[in-house]
């Protein structure tokens, strides 16, 4: 179901859709200013508390490094929330210093594309042609962003929250060179009792989780 809007939210366009729902791009009449306001596909109970999960991560921690999160709504059956829109580029074209389109990455690989650099541009870096490595990575850039990157971790960890799925594609970094950690959809308490949701599935992303996170039920900062 599309979302057009309410009083409040002027939407101006659909910016990407995921596993758990659409983002968009929109006016905040009330504050000023553009945001991305994302809504809930299915509004289930199990939907519905991992949605509200998701805000409430970052609802009390307040960092730099960390996507700066709006205001929960919920009008009617529609469930939404408002977060910053981030211009800049995913962690390894920053790193390799490439030139990509503006992304911001939402909860279940949602992509957007920021129109303040490159409106309406397919979302992503330019392909590699096949057979062609990827350049090397600038690693006075890479220093400086793992450090960003690190920091923003660290203050996350202090609240008592892990991240559960921090990969590449879930960091930006603006063109000022500031690094965001976005995408707290599988975020949880540090005292979580498994890193199983329900159905007894991992949740995290297979490739950059910690090994022992198949077997372990401990949630801790280690295995972030």
């Amino acid at each position: 179901m599309e979302f057009s809007g309410n009083d409040r939210f002027l939407v101006r366009r659909r910016l990407g859709q995921g596993g758990m729902g659409v983002v968009y791009e929109a006016d905040d009449t009330e504050r000023g200013g553009v945001v991305a306001l994302k809504t809930l596909h299915n509004v289930d109970p199990r939907a519905l508390y991992r949605f509200k999960a998701e805000f409430r991560t970052l609802a009390d921690v307040a960092h730099p490094n960390l996507v700066r999160l709006g205001e929960l709504f919920g009008d009617g059956n529609v469930w939404f929330f408002t977060m910053e829109l981030v211009d800049g580029q995913d962690f390894l074209s920053w790193v390799r210093g490439a030139t990509s389109t503006a992304t911001v990455t939402m909860a279940d690989s949602e992509v957007l594309t920021s129109p303040r650099l490159l409106p309406r541009a397919p979302t992503g870096p330019t392909p590699l042609a096949p057979g062609v490595p990827p350049p090397p990575a600038d690693e006075r850039r890479l220093r400086a962003a793992l450090r960003q990157l690190a920091q923003g971790i660290s203050a996350l960890h202090a609240a008592q929250k892990v991240h559960r799925d921090i990969k590449p594609s879930n960091v930006m970094v603006t063109r000022a060179g500031r690094v965001v950690l976005l995408d707290f959809g599988l975020a949880t308490d540090v005292d979580q009792p498994d890193r199983l949701d329900n159905n007894a599935t991992i949740v995290d992303t297979t490739p950059y989780m910690a090994p022992e996170q198949t077997q372990s039920t401990t949630i801790d900062p280690e295995t972030n």
